[in-house]
């Protein structure tokens, strides 16, 4: 399951520079926004989020067998900005 949590290093890591994640859900749904929310540069050890993820793009699929799903959005985390940022459904 996703859970919120602000603890340094308690995240779904993927290794190298690009990952995909599939959430399966109990119900078809139609979203009208997502949200992304990484910890704040003041809560990092670092100091720096570059870790974060930046350019995303979230798909809409029927079953998590189907290869290529609908284009809900691309989209871009700032890492200025606040920790917990919306993104509507662009189609």
């Amino acid at each position: 399951s996703v859970q919120p949590d602000m603890y340094p290093g308690n995240c779904w890591a993927f290794k190298g520079s690009q990952g995909y994640l599939v959430v399966r859900l109990s119900m078809k749904i139609y979203p009208t926004a997502f949200t992304l929310e990484h910890i704040p540069k003041t809560l990092s050890p670092t100091g720096n989020i570059t870790s974060a993820p930046r350019n995303f793009s979230v798909y809409g699929l029927d079953d998590e067998y189907q290869e290529e799903g609908k284009l809900l959005g691309e989209y871009v985390y700032d890492q200025d900005g606040e920790p917990l940022q919306m993104f509507p459904v662009m189609v």
